[in-house]
């Protein structure tokens, strides 16, 4: 009990009262950027299909004959808890001629770029918005592609139109200075009839910050709970025993003593011991009676036979010539009257030896028995 306190009372004090600390990361602040295309071609000339100014928004693919101009808005804004920047924003227009390889390092043939539109922005805050409107001829730009690589020699590699829009990022983001570019990119593929754009949709950037901090050791119900029952328990047990101590309940009776002596003895010399019934005569004979199962023990070592335990009389006996030992053990502590009986049965039996008298000629336990550890 007093190690159960102990460690009911180191875990309620390292779990209520000074709780050990651990070390996390935390997020601070932390902030999105995004960049978005939008764009539209108008119908120049008029079909079935299409009308005259008819506006086409968003497709994947536009007519090269029917919409070759194409209108488009460049969008970029960011999210953060607070934030001052100034944006540049330049929106190119991009020819080239790749081949692509499988491990993703292609051959670029040439590249060439131009400018088609051009914004500054200061003091963007958070949730704002650049807007960059731009406008090319689809139309025309592939065709140029065309000449560009013919020019080359009409190079293997495949020809690539796009729309580039670079974003110089600079100022404060969350109390963190910012000095960064960022890229996004309209492709526009050349196709028989029709160009294709492939729109990314909306791209986006994130990042945080993060701070350590200490924090004290969350535990789980069960530590919580349990280690001040196990401290209460083991508290409420040790002042149950001082009671008990201090009103005699833990003391030993001497009834209770010698019962245990008794006990201890008739399991430790089982080996010398054989039950059985004694004829009734057996109580004429002269008697001395020994004080523990122990000393009758020993007699019966010292003159070689056996002690018989005499079910019918609750009593055990050792037979040396004509002279008769014997033992009769306590009661149990829990029978009423063990003391009394026990001492008015040990002087009765003392006054029992009669000389004169010989030992019987038939014991139904037989005194000799060949279990005598001796005889082995």
């Amino acid at each position: 009990m007093v190690l159960m306190g102990a460690v009911g009372g180191y875990f309620t004090y390292t779990t209520h009262i000074e709780p050990r600390t651990t070390t996390e990361t935390r997020e601070v602040s932390s902030w999105q950027s995004s960049g978005t295309f939008s764009h539209q071609a108008t119908v120049i000339n008029e079909t079935t299909a299409f009308s005259e100014g008819t506006v086409l928004q968003n497709r994947s693919a536009y007519f090269r004959g029917v919409s070759p101009k194409l209108n488009g808005t460049f969008r970029y804004a960011y999210e953060a808890q607070e934030g001052n920047l100034t944006t540049e924003t330049t929106v190119l227009l991009k020819y080239r001629a790749v081949e692509p390889a499988d491990d993703g390092n292609g051959t670029t043939y040439w590249d060439i770029t131009r400018p088609i539109a051009q914004d500054r922005t200061e003091a963007l805050r958070p949730t704002e918005r650049v807007t960059v409107p731009f406008s090319t001829n689809a139309s025309a730009a592939i065709e140029r592609v065309q000449r560009i690589d013919n020019e080359h020699g009409n190079t293997p590699g495949q020809l690539g139109i796009a729309v580039i829009a670079r974003v110089d990022v600079s100022g404060t983001r969350n109390g963190q200075r910012v000095d960064t570019t960022n890229t996004y990119r309209l492709p526009i593929i050349p196709d028989d009839s029709v160009y294709r754009v492939a729109d990314p949709g909306v791209v986006t950037a994130s990042g945080s910050q993060t701070e350590q901090v200490t924090v004290p050791v969350e535990y789980g119900a069960l530590r919580r709970v349990g280690s001040p029952l196990l401290l209460s328990l083991a508290v409420g047990s040790l002042l149950g025993l001082l009671y008990a101590r201090q009103t005699g309940r833990l003391s030993v009776s001497e009834a209770e003593r010698r019962w245990a002596d008794y006990r201890t003895a008739r399991a430790e010399y089982d080996d010398w011991i054989t039950s059985g019934h004694l004829p009734s005569d057996t109580d004429e004979m002269p008697a001395i009676t020994v004080d523990s199962l122990e000393g009758l023990v020993d007699v019966a070592i010292d003159t070689n036979t056996r002690v018989i335990e005499n079910v019918s009389h609750d009593q055990y006996v050792v037979f040396v010539d004509n002279r008769l030992y014997r033992y009769e053990p306590p009661l149990e502590p829990t029978a009423e009257g063990d003391d009394g009986r026990a001492s008015d049965e040990h002087d009765s039996s003392s006054d029992q030896t009669k000389g004169g008298m010989t030992r019987p000629s038939r014991v139904q336990a037989n005194t000799n028995h060949s279990d005598n550890p001796k005889d082995h």
